[in-house]
């Protein structure tokens, strides 16, 4: 059985990082689609629209990317 408070601030905030894409700005609010909805956050870096951000503890900044790339 888990405390009423500690499952609701579970709820609103989850602590796991999540990946999505930008789809709209608002000032230094940004809204972010990820594979479990919309969700409107913080923007730490400049972002654009339709880029790939981590959005952790309602921060969004820009998505780690690979360093190189290899032909296949």
């Amino acid at each position: 059985m888990t405390f009423a408070l500690k499952e609701l601030a579970r709820l609103l905030a989850p602590q796991e990082a999540r990946m999505g894409v930008v789809v709209a700005l608002e000032g230094k609010q940004v809204r972010v689609a990820s594979e479990r909805g919309v969700m409107t956050v913080q923007a730490i870096d400049a972002l654009v629209v339709g880029e790939r951000v981590l959005v952790r503890n309602g921060l969004a900044t820009q998505a780690p990317s690979a360093g190189q790339s290899y032909p296949v």
